[in-house]
C-alpha cells in the first residue's frame, strides 16, 4: 500500500522535553553513517539560505540530520552490501523512509512537519519517479527538495562498502543531468552557481559543532 503524506502535529520549538528530545535525536542521528546526516545538513541549509536570502528554518537542520534516520532498521548486510541490491534488497532499502518517520512517531509526541517532510520525502523525484509516495514538481515540500540535493552531492561524494568517493566535478555532473528529472531545477541551477560554498559546508559539518541551526554558519 503506498503511503500518503503524514498529517503531523505542527510542534514548536520552544524550550521543554520534546524540543530537547528532538535535537538530541538530531544530534545523535547526524553523526551516524560516518556523518552522513551532519554533512546533509550542512549542505541543506547553505542551499536554503541562498534560495531564500535568509537563515533557513530550524526544522531544515533538524530534518537533514534526521533523514536517514530510518536505516537503523535496515540490516547491515544490505546497509553495507558491498555490490549491487537485488531488487528484494533494494526494496527494503527503500523502506528507511517509511520506518523513519515511525521512529520519530514513536519518540516524540509532536513531530513537526518540515521535520517529517525531510525524512519521509528526501527521495521523492521532481519527475514523479521517486519513492514512497510518488510526489512530483512543486507537491514536493520545499525543505524535502532541499535535502533531496544534499543528500545525493554527499551520497556520490562518500566512500561506500560498494564503491569509491566520487570527485567533486563528477558529482556536479551527475547532478546538472538529474535535473528536472531527481531535482527542482530553479535548486539545481541555484546547487550548481555555489557549488564551492556547498563543498565548504560539506566540509565543515565533518568539524566538531560544525551543524548549527545559528545563522552565523550560513555566511560564505
Amino acid at each position: 500500500m503506498t503511503p500518503t503524506r503524514p498529517s503531523v502535529t505542527e510542534a514548536d520549538l520552544s524550550p521543554g522535553p520534546e524540543h530537547r528530545q528532538l535535537r538530541a535525536l538530531a544530534q545523535q542521528a547526524g553523526l551516524e553513517l560516518d556523518g552522513h546526516g551532519n554533512r546533509v545538513a550542512g549542505m541543506a541549509q547553505a542551499l536554503g539560505h541562498a534560495h531564500r536570502g535568509e537563515p533557513p528554518p530550524v526544522h531544515l537542520a533538524l530534518g537533514a540530520q534526521l533523514h536517514d534516520i530510518g536505516k537503523r532498521h535496515i540490516p547491515d548486510t544490505i546497509l553495507d552490501a558491498p555490490r549491487r541490491l537485488t531488487p528484494a534488497e533494494w526494496a527494503v532499502m527503500r523502506l528507511h523512509t517509511i520506518l523513519g518517520l515511525e521512529i520519530l512517531c514513536r519518540a516524540l509526541g509532536h513531530v513537526p512537519q518540515d521535520v517529517a517532510d525531510c525524512v519521509l520525502l528526501h527521495h521523492e523525484h521532481w519527475d514523479g519517479s521517486g519513492y514512497p509516495i510518488g510526489l512530483s514538481g512543486a507537491s514536493i515540500p520545499l525543505l524535502a527538495r532541499l535535502v533531496a540535493i544534499a543528500d545525493f552531492i554527499d551520497a556520490l561524494a562518500s566512500p561506500r562498502a560498494y564503491k569509491s568517493a566520487m570527485a567533486p566535478e563528477l558529482v556536479r555532473t551527475l547532478v546538472l543531468r538529474a535535473r528536472g528529472v531527481k531535482f527542482d531545477p530553479i535548486l539545481t541551477d541555484l546547487a550548481l552557481r555555489i557549488w564551492p560554498q556547498l563543498l565548504r559546508a560539506r566540509a565543515q559539518a565533518d568539524q566538531p559543532n560544525g551543524v548549527t541551526t545559528k545563522p552565523a554558519i550560513l555566511k560564505p
